[in-house]
């Protein structure tokens, strides 16, 4: 963990990852702290890039989007064919994720798309893309989890997960 986060920063990040739009009054209310102090530490991490950025979650099927595929690019073994694959990946909105993987596959996508149809004309230009050999790609029956938020541990759930235990802060 980063040593310049402490427990407050972690959980000032964890009540924003909850509710984003959270007055800095309130988070210091919840966490022993002022409303400036609050401020203070949000503008640190967001300087030091641990908050990159705030959004809204907007329900996908409102706008049509339903459908969600998990897609297995691979590309020729050439590092040439990365750069242009990942620009036209990049500029794609369907594209929601793309992951450089090692393995029998190159890259892993999460689309999200309106339809069959709109994913087989996705499909359809990942393959022209040069260099790109194959994709295989499963569809979403149900979304049973779908998580937006990073796990902000602390050091009880990091000793906890690791079967130690915690040491007390004043001993650190």
């Amino acid at each position: 963990m980063n040593d310049q986060v402490d427990e407050t920063d972690l959980a000032i990040l964890r009540l924003l990852q909850t509710d984003g739009r959270a007055t800095h009054a309130a988070i210091g209310k919840a966490v022993g702290l002022t409303g400036p102090s609050v401020y203070a530490r949000i503008k640190r991490m967001e300087r030091d890039g641990i908050i990159r950025g705030y959004t809204a979650l907007i329900d996908p099927a409102a706008l049509d989007q339903g459908l969600v595929a998990i897609v297995r690019v691979s590309l020729k073994a050439s590092a040439d064919e990365q750069e242009p694959f990942e620009s036209i990946i990049g500029a794609d909105p369907q594209v929601l994720e793309c992951h450089d993987v090692d393995g029998e596959d190159s890259y892993i996508l999460k689309v999200r798309t309106a339809s069959p149809q709109t994913l087989r004309r996705l499909l359809a230009d990942l393959r022209g893309v040069p260099g790109v050999t194959r994709t295989v790609s499963s569809i979403a029956l149900e979304t049973v989890k779908d998580v937006t938020a990073t796990a902000v541990l602390g050091p009880v759930a990091e000793a906890r997960d690791s079967g130690r235990t915690a040491e007390p802060a004043e001993d650190r």
